[in-house]
């Protein structure tokens, strides 16, 4: 899974919400949707592997993932949805090891980049009135015509600019003065911008509306203090580019693009030691020197028995809530103690059978024994190297 597939598509763990659905009426047990689909992306992050599309593979290793990936469609994926007759699937179970013998990869077999010449085909076809008796001719007619035009533009010689303008003095002073008078404008919105973004906080404030007892004291000021707060944080080297500044970027906002985006990562503590949280809030001074990510703190807790998802290597996670706390508790974060990022999903089976499984995480309700009995996993199948290699666009890449 690419970084851009886990953000803008539906994660693959809310479809065990499904088996449990069906399992009341039907009897079928939520885990083997869940099993087929742990499998299937196992199968293919070794297909999409190094190896697979050009890194080289031998016969032996190909065997074992052929063999693999037939057992998924036969045992997993028919049992399921029943018998499919598709392309893909056939090719998936039956012709993964011919191709391997006749390619060595499975990139030579990608139809990809024939794919990425359709769109301008399908643009041009959005212009036509759709008759299939007609679009072919208008479509060699479109071609043709920009083209003339292309070649028209390219004969014609560069115009001049008009004398008439240039040659009155006074005409040119009136259009410097306007252009002066539109550059104050400019810059009198993007100062009022500037300070509408600058706007201060005190830590009271911070930690009511956000919901962080404590704020204060894990920060080390007081309640008086007033500071700054930013929706994003990047960690990592500086001196690297902006592309792959993207995947080095801890969101912690409670309105990004409309909804939400609480950002987990893996970290140091005081002592050197790993701790797992999800960020709650990203604190800084006015100068920006000093800049702290506030993190709500989990914890490891043991998984149940048979759980598909700790078989495949994803930890299970719970609140650090204190014996007489209602909240969990807090870490102020510096960029320099930030391991990595991590993908993080609740425990839909757990939350389905404690709320049924129409409920969704936001409609919980916010009580301290909820706090308690909520449950996390570290989802072991998408990497910060996969977030890396995903196609962010570069808007995303600011802080807000």
């Amino acid at each position: 899974m690419t970084g851009s597939e886990h953000r803008r598509a539906l994660p693959f763990l809310p479809f065990a919400v499904v088996g449990v659905a069906g399992s009341d009426g039907y009897g079928v047990d939520h885990s083997t949707l869940t099993l087929a689909i742990c499998e299937l992306v196992h199968v293919t992050n070794e297909l999409f592997s190094a190896r697979c599309t050009g890194g080289g593979i031998t016969l032996a290793e190909a065997e074992v993932l052929t063999t693999k990936a037939h057992k998924w469609v036969v045992d997993h994926y028919q049992p399921v949805l029943g018998p499919s007759h598709t392309t893909k699937l056939h090719r998936m179970a039956a012709h993964l090891l011919d191709e391997f013998r006749l390619r060595g990869n499975l990139y030579d077999g990608n139809t990809a980049y024939n794919e990425t010449l359709h769109k301008a085909v399908k643009k041009a076809y959005n212009l036509t009135n759709h008759r299939r008796d007609q679009f072919i001719e208008q479509l060699i007619l479109v071609e043709q015509v920009s083209r003339i035009l292309l070649d028209d533009g390219a004969d014609d010689p560069a115009s001049a600019p008009s004398s008439d303008a240039s040659s009155d003095p006074e005409y040119d002073s009136e259009s410097s003065d306007a252009r002066q008078r539109r550059r104050r404008r400019r810059r009198r919105r993007g100062g009022a911008r500037r300070r509408q973004y600058a706007k201060q906080y005190t830590i009271a404030h911070l930690a009511h509306i956000h919901g962080l007892p404590g704020l204060g004291t894990e920060l080390g000021v007081s309640d008086s203090t007033t500071l700054r707060c930013a929706k994003s944080l990047y960690y990592g080297d500086p001196a690297r580019p902006r592309r792959g500044r993207m995947s080095h970027t801890v969101r912690a906002a409670q309105s990004f693009h409309g909804a939400p985006w609480f950002d987990w990562v893996r970290y140091r503590g005081p002592g050197g030691e790993l701790r797992v949280g999800q960020a709650a809030l990203v604190t800084q001074a006015r100068s920006g020197a000093w800049v702290r990510l506030v993190v709500r703190r989990a914890e490891s807790t043991p998984a149940t028995k048979g759980c598909v998802l700790t078989k495949y290597g994803c930890e299970r996670l719970q609140w650090s809530v204190p014996a007489d706390g209602n909240a969990a508790r807090l870490d102020a974060v510096e960029a320099k103690d930030i391991v990595r990022w991590l993908s993080v999903e609740y425990d839909w089976e757990d939350l389905c059978e404690r709320h049924g499984a129409t409920v969704m995480p936001d409609k919980v309700p916010k009580t301290t024994a909820e706090l308690r009995a909520a449950r996390f996993f570290v989802i072991a199948f998408v990497s910060e190297r996969a977030r890396e290699e995903g196609d962010w666009e570069e808007g995303d890449c600011e802080n807000e």
